[in-house]
């Protein structure tokens, strides 16, 4: 399966990804090991350099490498930052292979993807691992279309839990193939609150084979070049259909057999939605809309209402200076305006 990152000419080189806690010897055997086998690398405080952001510079080698040598350890399990690490790999096309850090791994916890995902142990396949690094990455990237999260995103747990339970199989932690709705007043914060799930650890664990995002709008112009840029994502490629039809059944294609979320922001007419809603049997829909009428049948639905107060406090708190007495007065006005608008919930 060829990528549809960066071409593979444009990466060489491996990046270990590790937790210090329990896995920096074994990481650092490895390195000696690889360099023996002149296979080129990068780990991070070996290649880390100072006055830099380290994230940066993470991403910035990711971006180059070919290949993530992952070691898993029960730390490396738990670690925010191998997380990431290996999240933004997958996005970026660079084919992560995982490797048995330690004996007592409880693979039951592992991600889905990482379930189904060969594991090197290395004391038995090292030559087939080097072999394998010898060779070209032939991987899908995992899309993530969504923009990052506002500055002073305030949570909203009730109906952030209400859409993780119909997206999720709880008790398997699988997705759930479905369409869903956001439906509430323009400014109510539909938009945010569905960024905010495609963030979630959860749900990027769930759909493993990536989210994708279209915003439609009021008036959504060519609607085959939405389709056409959803199918660039997916495969890298803009053949120039002529007809919508063309474009929707390529997606459809592309959808095909895969874990995927996606988001249809801002829906207002339900003739904008239809090509964004076929195919793709293990997909879940998520759409963003003012008004239910625009929805399919058997759609769940999902409602967004006014703040409750707690929340209005901290999203104003947020946006204003708290150490000045203004800034506090301005807090308390607001938000007894706000909370005297807000419809009974």
């Amino acid at each position: 399966m060829p990528s549809n990152s960066k071409p593979s000419t444009a990466r060489s080189g491996v990046f270990i990804s590790y937790a210090r806690r329990d896995g920096q010897e074994f990481a650092n055997l490895l390195r000696q090991r690889l360099e023996k086998e002149r296979i080129p690398l990068w780990q991070d405080h070996a290649g880390m350099e100072g006055g830099r952001d380290w994230w940066l510079q993470i991403t910035a080698a990711l971006d180059g490498v070919e290949f993530m040598a992952l070691v898993i350890t029960p730390n490396a399990l738990k670690s925010d930052t191998v997380r990431k690490e290996w999240r933004y790999a997958r996005q970026q096309g660079v084919c992560v292979y995982p490797i048995k850090g330690a004996p007592d791994l409880d693979f039951e916890s592992l991600p889905r993807w990482m379930r189904s995902a060969h594991f090197y142990d290395l004391e038995s396949e090292w030559q087939k691992f080097v072999n394998d690094l010898n060779t070209r990455c032939q991987t899908k990237r995992v899309p993530f279309m969504v923009a990052d999260l506002p500055e002073g995103f305030v949570p909203r747990p009730g109906e952030f839990d209400q859409l993780l339970r119909l997206l999720i199989n709880e008790q398997r932690e699988e997705p759930v193939a479905i369409t869903a709705a956001l439906r509430g007043a323009g400014g109510y914060g539909k938009t945010t609150l569905a960024k905010a799930l495609c963030h979630d650890e959860h749900i990027q664990d769930a759909f493993d084979d990536g989210i994708l995002w279209v915003t439609l709008g009021e008036t959504p112009g060519d609607l085959t070049g939405r389709v056409e840029d959803l199918i660039v994502t997916l495969r890298d490629e803009r053949p120039g259909f002529t007809t919508q039809d063309a474009a929707v059944n390529r997606l459809k294609e592309l959808l095909a057999d895969r874990d995927i979320l996606l988001v249809i922001d801002d829906v207002w007419d339900r003739a904008h939605l239809n090509p964004f809603i076929q195919g793709g049997a293990r997909c879940a829909r998520l759409i963003t809309t003012r008004n239910f009428d625009t929805l399919p049948a058997g759609t769940a639905k999902v409602r967004v209402d006014a703040m409750q107060q707690d929340e209005a406090t901290a999203l104003l708190a947020a946006g204003l200076d708290q150490s000045h007495g203004l800034g506090r007065a301005l807090t308390d006005i607001t938000f007894r305006r706000a909370a005297a608008a807000a419809p009974p919930r």
